[in-house]
């Protein structure tokens, strides 16, 4: 499993013996990592990041930064193992007629020389170089993918004497937004600089310089770093450029590939197609390893392999056990895009420490698909009723990124804990103030004469009765209800009258007097039972 690295690998060239007939003798081709197998080539894409259990038992703001972690979990599946075999022989075919051994890579070289000092040259070398489209959905994992097959093949390989160079094996560029080839030669010397320490941009990439005297030096440097591929994604971007962009850069690209040899992956959503069969000539050239389009993952076999690896990524304090039906649901609501699909499950996450369950169902991920994922609810929907021609609407949309999420998850926890806070402080406050209110009003009665049980009792009362009220009217209507209160005779209700007269007849006919007749049912104590030890 290689690390997922952002930094560019330089090796120096140890050369392995070749079984193809055509690549032997080639050290650009004998330098390179040997051929791959299928099951070398899944252990080489495969990336799972580090993982401890323990890291559930962490506070829930710390867990917090955890979950984004899933974004670099790699499970390569058979469309990814295609993917490698393609560029694995279209790098190594594109070296085929570029061998440092031969006069014919001389002779290009010093071809390319006098194309810089502007003469016409005849090109009667037979590039072996081919190229290939990678096209699908957004979200299909296209960038990732090829990232991880370029993972598996140092950037720099150093040839010492006899060859003294510096293979760049291959260079990945984003088509400048606006389709501008002027723009993607820039890109390309800014890149080759900080692979190689070199200053190219710096003298050429003035924007003084014309398109055609950026082309012919991008073309010269190509050859003389032997770039093994130029891989171009956002193809799309294309269909945005002006005065003829899209034509221009087309046809660089097929002059790379015809007359340097370079090859060129081009990588693109579905509107790619667009720009890519505009002529016969680009679409046959685009096609040498064969065009690859991929949709969206079936529900199959490759499917539950993905999710099942995925699974084992948690960070609730409960961990939840993967179920066919939590199985269908993440695959209902993402549609098979695997980038919405790993979203789908680190928001849940999210979700389930936010709102304290700590477990994932499948209602919470369709809550949080519906909540956080409105923007590509119409592209899901047209997936799932299986109105692809309505996605080209829809390419562009995609989810923002987890991490932003997960800040607004946890924005929501640190607010609603210092709303829950400022109210504990404000009821403290306020229970203060009561009690202040409370031990004045007290003192203030028995001042005047009133007993401490009963100024207590009073004063409780008229306090929970009105809090707010002023302390001088706290202590008026304190004086008001002892008044009442003094006005009040005691009561006998109705019924008690009764059985009372009741008791008192029931003891005249056993000739018993009143007191003994009260006495014997226990409405009057005995003195000396009651208070004599």
């Amino acid at each position: 499993m290689n690390e997922w690295n952002d930094q560019f690998i330089r090796e120096e060239a140890v050369y392995k013996k070749q079984e193809v007939l055509d690549f032997q003798g080639n050290p650009l081709i004998e330098a390179l990592p040997p051929i791959l197998s299928p099951e070398e080539a899944y252990d080489g894409l495969c990336y799972f990041p580090e993982y401890d259990e323990n890291e559930q038992k962490l506070p829930t703001h710390i867990r917090y930064h955890t979950i984004p972690r899933i974004t670099k979990f790699f499970q390569p599946v058979m469309q990814h193992l295609d993917l490698e075999q393609r560029f694995s022989r279209l790098l190594r075919y594109g070296y085929v007629s570029r061998n440092p051994n031969s006069s014919v890579y001389i002779r290009s070289l010093a071809d390319g020389h006098k194309q810089l000092n502007g003469q016409t040259v005849k090109h009667d070398i037979r590039s072996t170089a081919s190229s290939f489209t990678l096209m699908g959905f957004s979200g299909i994992g296209k960038t990732t993918a090829v990232e991880r097959v370029l993972s598996l093949y140092p950037n720099l390989i150093v040839h010492k004497h006899p060859y003294n160079l510096t293979q760049v094996v291959w260079l990945k560029l984003n088509c400048p937004h606006d389709g501008s080839l002027k723009t993607l030669c820039i890109d390309f010397f800014q890149k080759m600089d900080q692979l190689l320490s070199t200053n190219y941009y710096e003298k050429y990439g003035s924007r003084r310089n014309s398109i055609s005297s950026m082309v012919i030096r991008m073309g010269q440097i190509a050859r003389l770093h032997c770039v093994g591929a130029l891989i171009i994604d956002e193809i799309q971007h294309l269909l945005t450029s002006k005065d003829k962009n899209s034509e221009k850069m087309m046809n660089f690209f097929v002059t790379l590939v015809n007359e340097i040899g370079v090859p060129v992956v081009m990588i693109g959503t579905m509107r790619a197609k667009a720009v890519l069969q505009q002529d016969f000539r680009q679409a046959r050239r685009g096609s040498g390893q064969g065009d690859m389009v991929w949709q969206q993952m079936k529900k199959d076999a490759d499917w539950d392999l993905l999710i099942e690896n995925m699974w084992s990524y948690q960070w609730n304090a409960i961990k939840t056990e993967l179920t066919e039906e939590i199985n269908e649901t993440l695959y209902d609501e993402s549609q098979g895009i695997v980038d919405i699909a790993i979203k789908l499950f680190a928001l849940a996450q999210g979700r389930a420490i936010e709102t304290g369950t700590e477990k994932i169902t499948p209602a919470l991920i369709r809550k949080v698909a519906k909540d956080d994922l409105k923007l590509i609810q119409p592209m899901i929907e047209a997936l799932r009723n299986g109105h692809l021609s309505e996605l080209e609407k829809f390419e562009d949309i995609m989810p923002l990124e987890i991490s932003e999420y997960l800040q607004h998850y946890q924005s929501r926890i640190d607010l609603k804990a210092t709303i829950q806070k400022k109210k504990e402080q404000q009821a403290a406050k306020r229970q203060k103030i009561e009690k202040t209110k409370l031990e004045k009003l007290i003192l203030a009665l028995i001042n005047v004469g009133i007993e401490a049980d009963t100024a207590e009792r009073i004063s409780t009362k008229v306090i929970k009765k009105a809090p707010d009220q002023t302390e001088s009217l706290l202590l008026i209507q304190a004086l008001q209800l002892l008044e009442d209160e003094k006005k009040e005779k005691p009561k006998i209700n109705k019924r008690e009258k009764n059985a009372l007269k009741l008791i008192i007849d029931k003891g005249k006919k056993g000739k018993l007097s009143n007191y003994e007749s009260l006495e014997l049912n226990g409405y009057i104590k005995n003195p000396i039972n009651e208070f004599v030890i």
